[in-house]
Protein backbone atom coordinates (compact mmCIF):
# COMPACT_ATOMS: atom_id res chain seq x y z
CA UNK A 1 0.00 0.00 0.00
CA UNK A 2 1.00 3.63 -0.40
CA UNK A 3 -0.31 6.66 1.36
CA UNK A 4 -3.16 8.67 -0.08
CA UNK A 5 -2.14 11.16 -2.76
CA UNK A 6 -4.28 13.73 -4.51
CA UNK A 7 -3.92 14.62 -8.21
CA UNK A 8 -5.13 18.14 -7.41
CA UNK A 9 -2.72 20.75 -6.13
CA UNK A 10 -3.40 22.17 -2.69
CA UNK A 11 -6.42 21.95 -0.44
CA UNK A 12 -9.89 22.71 -1.72
CA UNK A 13 -11.11 26.11 -0.54
CA UNK A 14 -14.40 25.93 1.32
CA UNK A 15 -17.12 27.69 -0.64
CA UNK A 16 -14.88 28.64 -3.59
CA UNK A 17 -16.36 28.73 -7.08
CA UNK A 18 -15.06 26.29 -9.71
CA UNK A 19 -12.61 27.74 -12.22
CA UNK A 20 -14.40 26.00 -15.10
CA UNK A 21 -17.34 23.62 -15.54
CA UNK A 22 -16.76 20.47 -13.53
CA UNK A 23 -18.38 17.29 -12.33
CA UNK A 24 -18.31 16.55 -8.63
CA UNK A 25 -18.52 12.78 -8.39
CA UNK A 26 -18.99 11.38 -4.89
CA UNK A 27 -17.60 7.89 -4.29
CA UNK A 28 -18.94 5.81 -1.40
CA UNK A 29 -17.55 2.73 0.28
CA UNK A 30 -19.69 -0.23 1.36
CA UNK A 31 -23.04 1.05 2.68
CA UNK A 32 -24.65 -2.05 4.20
CA UNK A 33 -28.00 -0.28 4.21
CA UNK A 34 -26.77 3.05 5.61
CA UNK A 35 -28.07 5.17 2.76
CA UNK A 36 -29.49 7.90 4.97
CA UNK A 37 -26.12 8.36 6.68
CA UNK A 38 -24.38 8.63 3.31
CA UNK A 39 -26.88 11.14 1.97
CA UNK A 40 -26.65 13.26 5.13
CA UNK A 41 -22.86 13.35 4.85
CA UNK A 42 -23.00 14.32 1.18
CA UNK A 43 -25.47 17.12 1.88
CA UNK A 44 -23.12 18.40 4.59
CA UNK A 45 -20.27 18.37 2.06
CA UNK A 46 -22.41 20.41 -0.32
CA UNK A 47 -23.08 23.01 2.37
CA UNK A 48 -19.45 23.18 3.48
CA UNK A 49 -18.00 23.36 -0.04
CA UNK A 50 -20.66 25.48 -1.71
CA UNK A 51 -20.80 22.92 -4.52
CA UNK A 52 -23.29 20.30 -5.64
CA UNK A 53 -22.73 16.57 -5.84
CA UNK A 54 -23.51 15.77 -9.48
CA UNK A 55 -23.39 11.97 -9.39
CA UNK A 56 -22.68 9.25 -6.81
CA UNK A 57 -20.75 6.00 -7.37
CA UNK A 58 -20.90 3.17 -4.82
CA UNK A 59 -18.55 0.18 -4.68
CA UNK A 60 -21.02 -2.56 -3.74
CA UNK A 61 -22.51 -3.98 -0.55
CA UNK A 62 -25.16 -1.31 -0.85
CA UNK A 63 -27.31 -3.67 1.19
CA UNK A 64 -29.99 -4.01 -1.47
CA UNK A 65 -32.42 -6.11 0.56
CA UNK A 66 -36.03 -5.18 -0.23
CA UNK A 67 -38.93 -6.79 1.62
CA UNK A 68 -39.55 -9.72 2.15
CA UNK A 69 -35.89 -9.64 3.17
CA UNK A 70 -33.93 -12.54 1.74
CA UNK A 71 -31.03 -11.78 4.05
CA UNK A 72 -27.70 -13.55 4.47
CA UNK A 73 -26.65 -14.63 7.95
CA UNK A 74 -24.07 -11.89 8.45
CA UNK A 75 -26.51 -9.12 7.56
CA UNK A 76 -29.17 -10.65 9.82
CA UNK A 77 -26.71 -10.71 12.72
CA UNK A 78 -25.69 -7.07 12.29
CA UNK A 79 -29.28 -5.91 11.71
CA UNK A 80 -30.29 -7.19 15.13
CA UNK A 81 -28.04 -4.53 16.66
CA UNK A 82 -28.31 -1.91 13.92
CA UNK A 83 -31.69 -1.75 12.09
CA UNK A 84 -30.16 0.63 9.51
CA UNK A 85 -28.50 -2.45 7.98
CA UNK A 86 -31.92 -2.88 6.33
CA UNK A 87 -32.24 0.80 5.46
CA UNK A 88 -32.56 0.16 1.72
CA UNK A 89 -36.22 -0.75 2.26
CA UNK A 90 -37.06 2.88 3.04
CA UNK A 91 -35.85 3.89 -0.41
CA UNK A 92 -37.25 0.85 -2.19
CA UNK A 93 -40.78 1.39 -0.88
CA UNK A 94 -40.68 5.10 -0.17
CA UNK A 95 -40.86 6.55 3.34
CA UNK A 96 -41.00 9.94 5.05
CA UNK A 97 -37.26 9.80 5.70
CA UNK A 98 -36.44 8.94 2.09
CA UNK A 99 -38.98 11.50 0.81
CA UNK A 100 -37.04 14.14 2.71
CA UNK A 101 -33.89 13.32 0.76
CA UNK A 102 -34.90 12.12 -2.71
CA UNK A 103 -38.53 13.21 -2.96
CA UNK A 104 -39.66 15.92 -5.37
CA UNK A 105 -40.66 18.15 -2.45
CA UNK A 106 -37.68 17.42 -0.20
CA UNK A 107 -36.54 20.48 1.77
CA UNK A 108 -33.34 22.16 0.69
CA UNK A 109 -31.48 21.34 3.91
CA UNK A 110 -31.70 17.58 3.27
CA UNK A 111 -32.36 17.20 -0.47
CA UNK A 112 -29.87 15.33 -2.68
CA UNK A 113 -30.39 15.71 -6.42
CA UNK A 114 -27.69 13.30 -7.63
CA UNK A 115 -28.34 9.80 -8.87
CA UNK A 116 -26.45 6.95 -7.23
CA UNK A 117 -24.97 4.14 -9.36
CA UNK A 118 -23.92 0.98 -7.54
CA UNK A 119 -22.50 -2.43 -8.36
CA UNK A 120 -23.21 -5.62 -6.46
CA UNK A 121 -21.11 -6.61 -3.48
CA UNK A 122 -21.28 -9.87 -1.57
CA UNK A 123 -24.14 -8.78 0.72
CA UNK A 124 -27.17 -8.10 -1.50
CA UNK A 125 -30.38 -9.83 -2.54
CA UNK A 126 -28.90 -11.27 -5.72
CA UNK A 127 -32.19 -12.71 -6.94
CA UNK A 128 -33.71 -9.22 -6.72
CA UNK A 129 -30.81 -7.57 -8.55
CA UNK A 130 -30.74 -10.23 -11.26
CA UNK A 131 -34.41 -9.57 -11.93
CA UNK A 132 -33.76 -5.84 -12.36
CA UNK A 133 -31.89 -5.92 -15.66
CA UNK A 134 -32.25 -3.80 -18.78
CA UNK A 135 -32.31 -5.09 -22.35
CA UNK A 136 -29.43 -2.81 -23.34
CA UNK A 137 -27.30 -3.59 -20.28
CA UNK A 138 -27.53 -0.07 -18.89
CA UNK A 139 -28.05 0.85 -15.23
CA UNK A 140 -31.53 0.14 -13.85
CA UNK A 141 -33.36 2.06 -11.09
CA UNK A 142 -34.15 -0.17 -8.12
CA UNK A 143 -35.83 2.34 -5.79
CA UNK A 144 -39.15 4.16 -5.48
CA UNK A 145 -37.66 7.48 -6.64
CA UNK A 146 -35.68 6.29 -9.66
CA UNK A 147 -32.50 7.69 -8.11
CA UNK A 148 -30.59 4.53 -7.11
CA UNK A 149 -29.44 2.50 -10.11
CA UNK A 150 -27.80 -0.91 -10.31
CA UNK A 151 -25.00 -1.14 -12.89
CA UNK A 152 -24.45 -4.60 -14.37
CA UNK A 153 -21.17 -6.48 -14.41
CA UNK A 154 -19.09 -6.36 -17.55
CA UNK A 155 -20.60 -3.09 -18.75
CA UNK A 156 -19.40 0.46 -19.21
CA UNK A 157 -21.95 3.23 -18.80
CA UNK A 158 -21.54 6.95 -19.54
CA UNK A 159 -22.21 9.74 -17.06
CA UNK A 160 -23.01 12.83 -19.15
CA UNK A 161 -23.57 16.07 -17.23
CA UNK A 162 -22.44 19.69 -17.44
CA UNK A 163 -21.22 19.16 -21.00
CA UNK A 164 -18.86 16.35 -19.99
CA UNK A 165 -18.97 12.57 -20.28
CA UNK A 166 -17.19 10.14 -17.98
CA UNK A 167 -17.21 6.40 -18.78
CA UNK A 168 -17.56 4.02 -15.81
CA UNK A 169 -16.63 0.32 -16.05
CA UNK A 170 -18.28 -2.13 -13.64
CA UNK A 171 -17.26 -5.43 -12.05
CA UNK A 172 -19.15 -6.14 -8.82
CA UNK A 173 -18.89 -9.15 -6.53
CA UNK A 174 -15.81 -11.13 -5.56
CA UNK A 175 -13.24 -13.22 -7.38
CA UNK A 176 -13.99 -16.94 -7.19
CA UNK A 177 -10.66 -18.61 -6.48
CA UNK A 178 -11.96 -22.13 -6.96
CA UNK A 179 -12.87 -21.80 -10.64
CA UNK A 180 -14.59 -19.57 -13.19
CA UNK A 181 -17.40 -18.25 -10.96
CA UNK A 182 -20.93 -19.42 -10.40
CA UNK A 183 -23.42 -17.02 -11.92
CA UNK A 184 -25.64 -14.57 -10.11
CA UNK A 185 -24.44 -14.81 -6.50
CA UNK A 186 -21.55 -13.16 -4.70
CA UNK A 187 -19.00 -13.97 -7.44
CA UNK A 188 -18.36 -12.33 -10.77
CA UNK A 189 -17.84 -14.63 -13.76
CA UNK A 190 -15.15 -14.92 -16.41
CA UNK A 191 -17.73 -14.17 -19.09
CA UNK A 192 -18.37 -10.83 -17.35
CA UNK A 193 -14.63 -10.16 -17.26
CA UNK A 194 -14.34 -10.89 -21.00
CA UNK A 195 -17.30 -8.64 -21.73
CA UNK A 196 -15.65 -5.84 -19.78
CA UNK A 197 -12.39 -6.20 -21.72
CA UNK A 198 -14.37 -5.95 -24.94
CA UNK A 199 -16.39 -2.90 -23.91
CA UNK A 200 -13.73 -0.32 -24.75
CA UNK A 201 -11.87 2.27 -22.72
CA UNK A 202 -13.15 3.66 -19.43
CA UNK A 203 -12.23 6.63 -17.29
CA UNK A 204 -13.26 4.95 -14.01
CA UNK A 205 -13.29 1.30 -12.94
CA UNK A 206 -15.76 0.50 -10.15
CA UNK A 207 -15.26 -2.86 -8.40
CA UNK A 208 -16.17 -4.43 -5.09
CA UNK A 209 -13.07 -6.58 -4.75
CA UNK A 210 -9.55 -5.15 -4.73
CA UNK A 211 -6.58 -5.84 -7.02
CA UNK A 212 -4.79 -9.02 -5.97
CA UNK A 213 -2.13 -8.30 -3.34
CA UNK A 214 -3.02 -4.62 -2.95
CA UNK A 215 -4.48 -4.91 0.57
CA UNK A 216 -3.39 -8.36 1.79
CA UNK A 217 -0.66 -10.45 0.20
CA UNK A 218 -2.80 -13.37 -0.97
CA UNK A 219 -6.22 -11.73 -1.27
CA UNK A 220 -8.12 -9.91 -3.95
CA UNK A 221 -8.77 -10.31 -7.66
CA UNK A 222 -6.15 -11.14 -10.27
CA UNK A 223 -8.65 -10.10 -12.96
CA UNK A 224 -8.90 -6.59 -11.52
CA UNK A 225 -5.12 -6.36 -11.17
CA UNK A 226 -4.69 -7.37 -14.81
CA UNK A 227 -7.33 -4.90 -15.98
CA UNK A 228 -5.85 -1.87 -14.22
CA UNK A 229 -2.38 -2.90 -15.43
CA UNK A 230 -3.25 -3.36 -19.12
CA UNK A 231 -6.44 -1.35 -19.77
CA UNK A 232 -5.65 1.46 -17.38
CA UNK A 233 -8.57 3.69 -16.45
CA UNK A 234 -7.63 6.97 -14.83
CA UNK A 235 -9.25 5.97 -11.53
CA UNK A 236 -10.24 2.75 -9.81
CA UNK A 237 -12.46 2.58 -6.72
CA UNK A 238 -13.08 -0.53 -4.59
CA UNK A 239 -14.21 -1.60 -1.12
CA UNK A 240 -15.09 -4.86 0.67
CA UNK A 241 -12.29 -4.95 3.26
CA UNK A 242 -13.54 -2.23 5.65
CA UNK A 243 -10.03 -0.83 6.08
CA UNK A 244 -9.14 2.85 6.36
CA UNK A 245 -9.55 4.58 3.01
CA UNK A 246 -6.25 4.87 1.13
CA UNK A 247 -4.59 4.86 -2.25
CA UNK A 248 -3.39 1.42 -3.31
CA UNK A 249 -0.09 0.56 -4.95
CA UNK A 250 -0.90 -0.98 -8.35
CA UNK A 251 1.14 -1.29 -11.55
CA UNK A 252 0.72 1.29 -14.27
CA UNK A 253 -0.87 4.72 -14.29
CA UNK A 254 -4.27 4.02 -12.71
CA UNK A 255 -4.91 5.73 -9.39
CA UNK A 256 -6.58 3.01 -7.32
CA UNK A 257 -8.40 3.80 -4.07
CA UNK A 258 -9.83 1.57 -1.35
CA UNK A 259 -12.81 3.09 0.47
CA UNK A 260 -13.85 2.22 3.99
CA UNK A 261 -17.35 1.17 5.04
CA UNK A 262 -19.74 4.12 5.46
CA UNK A 263 -20.67 3.63 9.09
CA UNK A 264 -19.50 3.56 12.68
CA UNK A 265 -17.35 0.69 13.91
CA UNK A 266 -17.07 2.84 17.03
CA UNK A 267 -20.44 4.45 17.87
CA UNK A 268 -18.96 7.94 18.22
CA UNK A 269 -16.52 7.87 15.30
CA UNK A 270 -17.23 7.74 11.57
CA UNK A 271 -15.04 5.20 9.78
CA UNK A 272 -12.01 6.93 8.26
CA UNK A 273 -11.85 7.39 4.51
CA UNK A 274 -15.32 6.10 3.67
CA UNK A 275 -16.30 8.87 1.23
CA UNK A 276 -14.36 10.71 -1.45
CA UNK A 277 -14.96 13.36 -4.09
CA UNK A 278 -13.66 13.14 -7.65
CA UNK A 279 -13.59 16.58 -9.27
CA UNK A 280 -13.56 16.21 -13.04
CA UNK A 281 -13.04 18.91 -15.64
CA UNK A 282 -11.28 16.81 -18.27
CA UNK A 283 -9.14 13.64 -18.40
CA UNK A 284 -6.08 15.84 -17.82
CA UNK A 285 -7.66 18.09 -15.19
CA UNK A 286 -9.19 15.91 -12.50
CA UNK A 287 -8.41 14.71 -9.02
CA UNK A 288 -9.75 12.65 -6.15
CA UNK A 289 -9.57 13.18 -2.40
CA UNK A 290 -10.83 11.09 0.47
CA UNK A 291 -12.81 13.32 2.82
CA UNK A 292 -11.04 13.88 6.13
CA UNK A 293 -12.47 17.28 7.05
CA UNK A 294 -12.83 18.10 10.77
CA UNK A 295 -16.64 18.36 10.52
CA UNK A 296 -16.84 14.62 9.89
CA UNK A 297 -15.94 14.20 13.56
CA UNK A 298 -19.32 15.74 14.48
CA UNK A 299 -21.16 12.58 13.39
CA UNK A 300 -22.05 9.66 15.62
CA UNK A 301 -24.37 6.69 15.30
CA UNK A 302 -26.85 8.51 17.54
CA UNK A 303 -26.91 11.99 16.00
CA UNK A 304 -26.34 11.70 12.24
CA UNK A 305 -30.02 12.18 11.39
CA UNK A 306 -30.09 15.53 13.20
CA UNK A 307 -26.93 17.13 11.79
Amino acid sequence: MVTERSHMSGEQETGSAPQSPELNIAVLGDLHGHLTLAYRLLRRWERESGKNVDVILQVGDLGAFPPPYRIDKATMRFAQKDPDELGFAQYYEGSPEADGILGSEAPDETRIGARMYFIKGNHEDFEFLHGMRSFDGGPVPVDFYGMILHAQNGTIFPVSLNGMTVRVACLGGLAFHGGPGTGNGIWYTQSEVKRLWGAGAADILLTHDVPFGAVYAEAGSRDILEYVSHVPPLFHFCGHYHEDGQQLDVPGTTRSFLLNEVGFRKPASLNAGCIGILQWRSPTDCGFELLRQPWLQDYTRQNFREL
